[in-house]
């Protein structure tokens, strides 16, 4: 079991398999863009698959595939059946943009991937395109409505809290109440030491403005769980609601999770910037109990918590510790 010095478990593993995507969310990338890995150096299929052997073996029972946008990697629903195959018992998890998953849908569902998580910010075509950078909106919502046919998987739907985004809240109520999804808010984390205040919303400014729009009920937060969980009742109709607050009520003393870097970095922490390269480990032929022993270690050197200043209002909050990693790197 990969257990850490404050005794937390760890049996949730991210895994971004590339740093590409085929948008360019302003809160994942910098205007600029980023410095795309050499190919060489992001882990190949085969790589992919031992590493995440080893956490199973270690203890990893649920694992998520990311990016950048895991769907543009060649080879994901190669490494998804291989694991799948291997280990069916073990949960997994996709997070997508949703602008190819009409492509990949029926070959993810038939390898074991029950848990689909999608990246919407907004419902109006035009923000959409300045958010992202591309006009993909309507392939987006297209593919949201067909997932949402699929009663046996377990979708939701995830947007990140902007202030610019706040007076939609009405727009994703009204579309999403009555269907089979969750529908989740993000607050944004800063991920460089500059990202900071002017979009940041708090998770609780926006507890309080859906508590004016219906009937709000707190529910129990299942273990392993980083959302707080509402029920809600919306011009009569039911709705999941999830909110992640990472900034402003921490979860990292209940933290179960670690994350595979698509070059093969173990972080322990998004916002830490100690990384450990398994990559190399690997390629090296390193035989795989001293992989474990080295992963083992890692995990015992994880922070308490992760580092995040917030002004007294929580207007605003910067990264203490943050790397210039865009996310679409690390794997959020």
């Amino acid at each position: 079991m990969l257990t850490d010095n404050f005794l937390r478990k760890h049996t949730y593993l991210r895994v971004s398999v590339t740093d590409r995507c085929n948008l360019r969310c302003r809160y994942c990338m910098p205007p600029d863009g980023i410095e795309l890995l050499p190919h060489d150096e992001i882990l190949r299929n085969e790589e992919f698959e031992k590493i995440i052997e080893i956490f199973i073996k270690m203890g990893v029972k649920k694992i998520r595939f990311t990016g950048g946008e895991p769907l543009v990697r060649k080879g994901l629903v190669d490494i998804i059946a291989s694991i799948h195959k291997a280990h069916p018992d073990i949960t997994l998890c996709l997070t997508t943009n949703g602008v190819l998953l009409d492509e990949f849908m029926e070959e993810l569902k038939s390898h074991g991937v029950s848990k689909f998580n999608i990246s919407l910010d907004t419902l109006n075509r035009e923000r959409f395109m300045e958010l992202t950078g591309r006009d993909y909106f309507d392939r987006v919502l297209s593919n949201i409505e067909k997932i949402m046919q699929e009663d046996s998987l377990d979708i939701k739907i995830n947007a990140v809290l902007l202030r610019e985004t706040l007076s939609e809240i009405d727009d994703f109520l009204d579309y999403f109440a009555g269907k089979n999804i969750t529908l989740r808010f993000i607050e944004r984390m800063p991920v460089t030491e500059q990202d900071s205040s002017n979009e940041f919303v708090p998770a609780d400014e926006l507890i309080e403005l859906l508590k004016a729009k219906g009937e709000l009920v707190r529910k129990e937060t299942e273990k392993g769980d980083v959302s707080q969980r509402f029920d809600m009742i919306y011009k009569q109709k039911f709705l999941k609601i999830g909110i992640i607050p990472p900034v402003t009520h921490k979860f990292c003393s209940s933290c179960n999770r670690l994350r595979l870097t698509s070059e093969g970095q173990l972080m322990t922490c998004l916002h830490s910037q100690a990384k450990y390269n398994l990559r190399d480990l690997i390629r090296s032929n390193v035989c795989e109990e001293d992989i474990m022993n080295y992963i083992s270690s890692a995990v015992k050197e994880k922070w308490s918590g992760h580092k995040i200043e917030c002004t007294a209002d929580n207007k605003g909050c910067r990264s203490l510790t943050a790397t210039t990693r865009a996310m679409s790197k690390i794997g959020g």
